[in-house]
């Protein structure tokens, strides 16, 4: 084995010194400028073009300080291109002689995928963040709140017995908008819609009325399709948000719904009669499973990987993780953060209740104006479906070293590709940022997808860092990381600029 492995390193030594013997026409600055015209294809999105030049770049003499970024591009995007055993392969041959973080995170990463685990997580943290009240300094924004809702780097909070909606960015008051009608409940869609249900109608944001006839009423979420799922006694009503149109599927028994969710695949209400949790299949509504609690509970909530959150008697229920609280009334849960609403002192708590499974960060772009840099980022699940009021925990760092930053969300056209059947690795396609279609199940469910083209979504969150950066630009290569950090948890995605790149892409704009 020993003779084996230094046998590997003696070969990987002479491909290096080879490479520098016959193509030395190459010197460090033309290899500085191939790599920038790498980074300019990789953030048009042309990875095979990137792919190429990152081989040119690397076929004559590197500065020694910047050959890790070399090899950590290649190899992303051999893994990109499809090649993914061979550029791991090279990794892993250049950190047994050199060790790099960025480049051990992107084979683990492509390890994780390789043997992807979906399963009841094994443990959950709890950490406060933050708190907003309704009172402040004498004036009051809202009374007993009675519904939350998540999108982006807002949340919005239903005071239904002063029939208004407080807005909050921030965790600062936005606004507040006064309504006629009688809601109970308010719900964003993917594209951030903002939409509300009273006890026999849903309506839009203007209060216009989309669904009649209703009869007890919640709304449980919305697929990737643009559904929003109405639970509503003995049916499940879907409101498709493009066709705008509902149609009904029956359920197989009657449900006293105190509270409704979804994950990607499943249906999940619990029933105030029986005191359970039942779980339908999300196409089909087959009921699959029957879930009981240990105590009586009004209010719970779901991870996308299907283990289950509830209010108990003082404290926070996670997968059998319990987690004192006190006088709280009910949960709102956008995955990892959690709302403790308190009607006493009317306040709501902002925690992180995060598992044990990796986030996925991704950094899709960068632009420059003649003032700032931007960084386009997504965070993921494992699933490929976007994590939204996240910003609490994310930090944009050059060459390991903290950048103040404004970071706001946009949503932005995402691109989507059928595949008919399971060709490639998933990590391919995730780290390419694009959505599958077709017959593969595998792929399409785990890109934020669907199978059908037509029905996929084609908008996504993206997490956006601007920043001024440093004048004159430093010559060489700029290592950018956009990080999330939950306590011990850290997840992050490497990427670069160069100061050629920066001169390429603004004369580009003012073409």
């Amino acid at each position: 084995m020993k003779i084996a492995q230094n046998l590997r390193f003696f070969i990987f030594i002479i491909f290096l010194v080879k490479l520098t013997l016959v193509f030395a026409v190459i010197d460090e600055e033309t290899a500085r400028s191939y790599f920038s015209q790498t980074l300019e294809y990789v953030y048009s999105g042309d990875f095979k073009s990137a792919y190429e030049y990152s081989k040119k770049a690397m076929s004559g003499r590197v500065y020694v300080q910047e050959l890790p970024y070399f090899w950590y591009l290649r190899g992303r995007l051999g893994i990109i291109n499809g090649e993914v055993d061979k550029a791991i392969q090279e990794l892993r041959n250049y950190t047994s002689l050199v060790r790099n973080d960025d480049i051990e995170n992107l084979i683990q990463r492509v390890d994780y995928f390789r043997k992807l685990n979906l399963s009841p997580s094994n443990s959950f943290i709890m950490s406060y963040i933050n708190s907003v009240k309704g009172s402040v300094k004498g004036i009051e924004y809202f009374q007993t709140p009675t519904s939350l809702a998540v999108y982006g780097d807002q949340f919005v909070v239903l005071d239904s017995k002063n029939k208004r909606i407080v807005y909050f960015k921030n965790s600062k008051i936005l606004k507040i908008k006064k309504i006629s009608k009688d809601i109970k409940q308010v719900f964003f869609d993917r594209n951030g819609d903002l939409y509300l249900l009273g006890g026999k109608s849903l309506y839009d944001e203007k209060e216009q009325e989309l669904v009649s006839d209703l009869q007890v009423p919640l709304i449980a979420g919305s697929d990737r399709k643009g559904n929003i799922y109405i639970v509503d006694f003995d049916r499940v009503v879907k409101y498709n948000t493009v066709t705008r149109k509902p149609t009904i599927q029956k359920l197989n028994q009657k449900v006293f719904a105190l509270d409704a969710e979804i994950t990607v695949d499943r249906l999940y209400v619990l029933d105030a009669l029986k005191q359970m949790i039942l779980v339908f299949k999300l196409e089909t509504l087959e009921k699959i499973q029957e879930i009981s609690l240990p105590e009586k509970i009004w209010s719970f909530e779901v991870t996308p990987y299907g283990d289950i959150i509830y209010l108990g008697k003082d404290k926070v229920v996670a997968n059998n993780y319990a987690f004192p609280v006190k006088d709280v009334d009910f949960i709102e849960y956008s995955y990892p953060t959690l709302f403790l609403i308190k009607w006493k002192g009317n306040t709501i708590d902002e925690y992180v209740l995060k598992d044990d499974k990796p986030l996925f960060v991704n950094i899709k772009n960068v632009t420059f104006d003649e003032n700032y840099a931007y960084a386009y980022f997504s965070v993921e699940d494992l699933y490929g479906d976007e994590l939204h009021y996240i910003k609490y925990a994310i930090g944009v760092f050059e060459h390991d070293v903290y950048v103040p930053t404004e970071i706001y969300p946009e949503t932005m056209d995402v691109s989507i590709q059928k595949v008919d059947k399971c060709v490639g690795e998933l990590i391919t396609y995730r780290l390419m940022d694009v959505r599958i279609a077709g017959d593969c199940s595998i792929f399409t469910k785990l890109t934020g997808s669907v199978r059908e083209v037509d029905s996929a979504p084609r908008k996504k969150l993206y997490w956006v860092a601007k920043w001024a950066y440093l004048r004159p630009v430093p010559p060489g290569i700029i290592k950018l990381t956009a990080k999330v950090s939950i306590k011990e948890q850290v997840f992050y995605d490497t990427m670069f600029y160069t100061e050629k790149l920066m001169r390429m892409l603004l004369e580009k704009s003012k073409k």
